[in-house]
């Protein structure tokens, strides 16, 4: 029994040791989605599906596929969105679309985040759209 619980404890230690040896700003580190935190009712979706011209002179499309949220980038691959609030998603890589005005406004934090062919150097980029 005393062999068990001193297994238990080293085990602890080592499993709460390897999660300290990244920092918080360790660029490797993965985010992820918090799926099925807030889940949209019918048609609830529909204000925010269409095309918007970014600021960044891009265009970005935001779709539904049954009970799954898509954007995509004109030309680019679509990514998954996953609904935190009525209004607000994000990407498993870290990208939050947060819609205002009814949908006719949109921010785009991390916008480096998404699909893109060509990659950006800048972080923590920032467009806004409005339709």
């Amino acid at each position: 029994m005393k062999k068990l619980m001193m297994l238990s404890a080293v085990a602890a230690l080592l499993m709460g040791g390897s999660a300290l040896a990244a920092g918080p700003d360790d660029p490797t580190i993965q985010i992820k989605a918090p799926g099925g935190t807030y889940k949209l009712y019918g048609g609830e979706f529909d204000d925010f599906a269409h095309n918007y011209a970014l600021s960044n002179d891009k265009y970005i499309r935001f779709t539904q596929s049954g009970r799954r949220y898509w954007a995509r980038l004109h030309g680019e691959d679509k990514v998954q969105l996953f609904p935190v609030a009525s209004n607000v998603f994000v990407t498993a890589a870290g990208t939050r679309v947060e819609f205002r005005e009814q949908g006719h406004d949109v921010v785009i934090s991390n916008y480096e985040r998404l699909p893109m062919a060509v990659a950006m150097t800048e972080t923590n980029v920032r467009v806004v759209a409005r339709r």
